[in-house]
């Protein structure tokens, strides 16, 4: 059953790519909750073990706490704030929604995001989406100096207003930054799942920067340095009218065969279907080489660490209103504690 309070808490944190500072201290809490130890890399990135003292591979699973947003650029002297992009943003899908503004003391305000008046724009105009750069947010402040009293600064978080909803099936949720909390979520759930089981020694890595370059994890798998790693991560859903693909919500927690850095090793594969048979556990296929995942640096390390990423689908992600299904939730929630328990050195070694 999914814990809808501590999904939307989790969710809710505004933590963009350099500032998830908020999120990080949400994850170290409940994790500590648990019994579980946790530490923090250099970059910020939060990691939790278990039975680290245990024989066996060292299984590393990876979910990013960073969520896309933007960065105040420039205060012009009316009071609009221009921003700079954190991630990948479709400029069509940012006009008229809120976002929350978080200064360096964090204090939050809200702000919406301007646009042209509708009526009497020209064919050309309305055709087209407007240029990232032409973004800007309106406070409802009337000069630089009303918003600079408000302690906002340039350089300052601005984080995608905060609209958790459950849907009419209350399977569907609805809310900002699944990807990639939900992958945050999945791990705590897990942690709390094996809290009375003996199994190989797992390393939860909440990462962080994984938005503009997978950079925390990159220092996550140093400090880890891992056997085998598994990174969780959401993946485009092609049920909607406007999107098609072979991933559906509901449909169970997706094996992610390809992207843009990363390709599944074929043993490893087989064997995930494998546990997924086992346990009676949905699953279906992701085939993208498109968009990346913290995969796509912790293969890389050392002599190769064993990895492929699990994904959750979503619709209308990298927005503020993205949605999930919690059956595909409890699916992968499912596999990771069934692979940890699982897991021993005869297994691993069967798998390179």
């Amino acid at each position: 059953m999914i814990n809808l309070v501590k999904l939307e808490r989790i969710c809710g944190a505004p933590g963009i790519s350099s500032f998830e500072q908020e999120i990080g201290r949400i994850l170290e809490e409940e994790y500590t909750s648990l019994g579980f130890a946790c530490e923090k890399d250099r970059l910020g990135s939060v990691v939790a073990d278990k039975c680290k003292d245990q024989p066996g591979p060292k299984m590393m699973v990876a979910a990013h706490m960073d969520e896309v947003g933007f960065m105040v650029e420039e205060i012009d002297e009316n009071g609009f704030l221009k921003v700079r992009p954190i991630g990948s943003w479709w400029s069509h899908l940012i006009l008229g929604q809120w976002y929350t503004v978080v200064t360096k003391d964090n204090r939050q305000y809200p702000a919406l995001m301007g646009s042209m008046a509708t009526h009497g724009l020209p064919a050309e105009i309305k055709n087209k989406t407007v240029k990232m750069e032409d973004a800007y947010l309106d406070l409802g402040a009337g000069s630089q100096e009303e918003v600079r009293s408000l302690g906002i600064a340039v350089g300052d978080m601005v984080s995608p207003w905060t609209h958790f909803e459950v849907m009419q099936n209350p399977k569907y949720v609805s809310c900002k930054a699944f990807d990639d909390r939900i992958g945050n979520y999945i791990m705590l759930e897990a942690a709390k799942e094996l809290r009375g089981e003996t199994h190989t020694p797992l390393y939860l890595a909440n990462t962080v920067q994984e938005e503009p370059g997978l950079r925390g994890a990159r220092t996550a798998v140093e400090w880890v340095h891992p056997d085998i790693a598994f990174a969780i991560d959401t993946t485009l859903a092609g049920d909607t009218p406007a999107n098609h693909n072979i991933c559906a919500l509901g449909k169970g927690v997706v094996l992610s065969m390809i992207d843009s850095n990363s390709i599944a090793p074929r043993k490893l594969v087989k064997y995930v279907e494998g546990i997924c048979k086992k346990h009676h556990i949905d699953y279906q296929y992701a085939v993208f080489n498109k968009g990346g995942t913290d995969s796509g640096n912790i293969h890389k390390a050392f002599d190769g660490v064993l990895n492929m990423t699990l994904s959750i689908p979503i619709r209308y992600m990298h927005t503020n209103h993205s949605m999930i299904h919690t059956d595909d939730v409890e699916a992968c929630i499912r596999l990771v504690c069934e692979i940890a328990k699982d897991m021993d050195a005869e297994v691993f070694e069967s798998l390179l």
